[in-house]
């Protein structure tokens, strides 16, 4: 009989679904074994031993077992009648016995399996039985020394002659190399899609490198050669009559950087370093050509028109430069370069000169004291002012808390954020003071509020060395009759803290008086697990770069997730920052947070007069925002 008449028998009758699944599994076997054959360079006219197709007198069991021989694989068989189970020598090795060596039971069978699998494998079981058909299962084995293997199997139902199910038999092999194969490529398309491919690293109104950045710009450069840095400062003439709203304060700013970058050179790095504050990177130039450019730019923004505002009116800038050589090998930071040439654009403007040059940085003790002298006398002259922002409890879907927030007065008498003015002040030891100032006006504020809110005080990291800090903190309240549980205090900067254990002291003695504690920025700084652990803290503000596009970020929302499952486990609740779209706040409220801050929930708003008293309720103006411009 030639294959076209084997072929036009097999055509004749019609096959059961069983049958066609035997068929399958048929050719998946020979295609296992011819393949492992190829890869073991065996002659397969020899080593493989020819068989009818169409003999049924053959056992089943048998045939499987011999194919799976052939391919390496091994067989575990059960027979229904005697509840017998057996497996092959193959079979006994993938488990991690030596063949001969251990009696095949059902019990000790599933003993191998992991025990997270083996539910899934009893299913997979139970159903080929109950189908009658052919399932498979990848699980795991944990052999007798402890090491796990990843197996997968081909469940298939044994018919006799009368076709009814007698047994069931497993076809196995070790898939480890290729599970572990395939779990890494899953990996790595997981973190394709999560890992961001960049830093956030530039202000949204001008495009600019932030202050960070721009300063690790400065920082690198510094190491290639020789250069200038340049900062400067525009403040507007005059104003609209409408003043200015929020969305022409950023085009403004977004003009003057046109202008800077316009001007400078192409091979410059530009960024915002400040309210108001435009740094220039001049790399590889000399002090004449870096002289040149930055009297260009401030010509340029002095001599320039800006239209801005809904009534299309002209606004006119005053600008000052400070500009500051640098040299290859010098052990001044990135941080010393912009602090000197801030300085240089303030006394520009002291002087009323446009630029002040300076041919090489400052010697670090007059740089100290420059610093030191400017925020005494911001303390002084009272140069702050504070601004209140709501706080939603999700749960109650209602503001119960007011976070205080410290604006700086700048030469005209506008508050602009101070993230820069503290970053100077906590470099040299000066920001006590300041928290201090904090402390006592809004404990004030506080004294005139209404006494069912909650307010979340801000205090530096490197304040937690100072051993006065507690001492102020409870004679203040007591000074005030403050009800000290309404009062939570924010640890800012925690990589400032200097002495873990006078921080614990100050941590556990807010406690004590009967304050809350709670952590800031959590997930962007250094150790901040490690207060977790160790601190009473009661709650912690999650990051706003965790928040602002957690939308459309899958990482930030696996991060989020894990975040309010662990602060959960250790009784701590948790807050976002930066939360601007209802949709943001659903995700949020799903998520578990406990209380949500940003402009979705209310903008910070002045509360500068201690008599006017602190709202408890949505009813706080949404006026003020922070901008490129203060």
């Amino acid at each position: 009989m030639n294959l076209d008449e084997v072929l036009a028998l097999a055509a004749e009758r019609d096959y059961t679904p069983l049958e066609r699944a035997r068929a399958r599994r048929a050719r998946r076997q020979i295609q296992q074994a011819y393949a492992h054959a190829v890869t073991a360079g065996r002659d397969l006219v020899v080593d493989v031993d020819p068989h009818d197709p169409l003999n049924t007198d053959a056992d089943e069991a048998a045939r499987i077992a011999r194919a799976a021989q052939l391919a390496k694989l091994g067989t575990i068989t059960w027979i229904s009648a005697t509840g017998e189970i057996s497996w092959s020598d193959e079979m006994s090795l993938i488990l991690g016995c030596a063949p001969g060596t251990i009696r095949p039971s059902t019990d000790l069978l599933f003993d191998l399996v992991h025990p997270e699998d083996a539910p899934g494998v009893r299913r997979t079981i139970h159903s080929a039985w109950r189908e009658q058909t052919v399932k498979e299962t990848t699980y795991r084995v944990v052999r007798p020394g402890g090491t796990t293997r990843y197996v997968h199997c081909y469940i298939e139902v044994l018919i006799d002659r009368f076709d009814q199910p007698h047994g069931i038999i497993g076809t196995g092999q070790d898939v480890t190399d290729l599970e572990l194969a395939r779990q890494e490529r899953d990996r790595l398309a997981r973190r394709c899609e999560t890992a961001r491919t960049e830093l956030i690293s530039r202000d949204p109104a001008t495009g600019l490198l932030t202050r960070p950045r721009f300063a690790d710009e400065v920082g690198r450069t510094q190491r290639g050669g020789s250069g200038a840095l340049l900062v400067v400062a525009a403040e507007p003439l005059n104003l609209p009559t409408s003043g200015l709203d929020h969305a022409a304060q950023d085009r403004l700013a977004a003009a003057i950087a046109g202008v800077v970058k316009n001007v400078a050179r192409r091979t410059a790095v530009c960024g915002l370093v400040g309210p108001g504050e435009f740094g220039v990177l001049l790399q590889n130039t000399t002090m004449a050509s870096a002289t040149t450019i930055a009297e260009s730019i401030i010509d340029s923004l002095r001599g320039h028109s800006f239209v801005i505002g809904q009534d299309r009116e002209r606004v006119r800038l005053d600008a000052w430069g400070g500009l500051v050589r640098y040299h290859d090998g010098d052990d001044t930071s990135s941080f010393d370069l912009l602090v000197d040439a801030e300085s240089a654009w303030r006394q520009a403007k002291r002087q009323r000169v446009a630029l002040t040059v300076l041919r090489q940085p400052a010697r670090p003790e007059d740089r100290q004291e420059t610093c030191r002298s400017r925020i005494q006398a911001a303390i002084a002259g009272n140069s702050f002012t504070l601004y209140a922002q709501p706080i939603l409890d999700l749960s109650l879907n209602q503001i119960t808390r007011q976070e205080i927030l410290l604006r700086v007065l700048d030469g005209t008498g506008q508050p602009v954020p101070p993230s820069a003015f503290l970053d100077v002040a906590e470099r040299v030891d000066e920001i006590w003071p300041i928290d201090r100032w904090v402390i006592d006006h809004t404990m004030e504020l506080i004294a005139h509020g209404p006494r069912t809110s909650h307010y979340q005080v801000n205090v530096s990291g490197r304040s937690l060395g100072d051993p006065h800090l507690l001492e102020h903190v409870h004679d203040v309240v007591k000074r005030h009759t403050i009800d000290p549980s309404q009062v939570t205090f924010e640890i800012t900067e925690t990589a400032l803290i200097g002495n873990l254990t006078q921080a614990m002291d100050f941590a556990c003695g807010i406690r004590d008086i009967g304050c809350r504690l709670a952590l800031d920025d959590f997930g962007s700084g250094y150790g901040t697990f490690t207060y977790l652990k160790y601190f009473p803290i009661d709650l912690v503000k999650i990051d706003g770069d965790f928040i602002n596009k957690i939308e459309e970020s899958r990482p930030d929302q696996v991060i989020v997730r894990s975040f309010v499952d662990m602060c959960r486990g250790l009784g701590i609740q948790t807050a976002a920052e930066f939360v601007e779209s209802e949709a943001t706040l659903r995700l949020l409220r799903d998520y578990g947070v406990d209380f949500a801050q940003g402009y979705a929930v209310g903008k910070p708003t002045p509360v500068g007069n201690p008599h006017r008293a602190l709202l408890g309720s949505a009813e706080i103006e949404t006026t003020a925002r922070a901008t490129a411009l203060g």
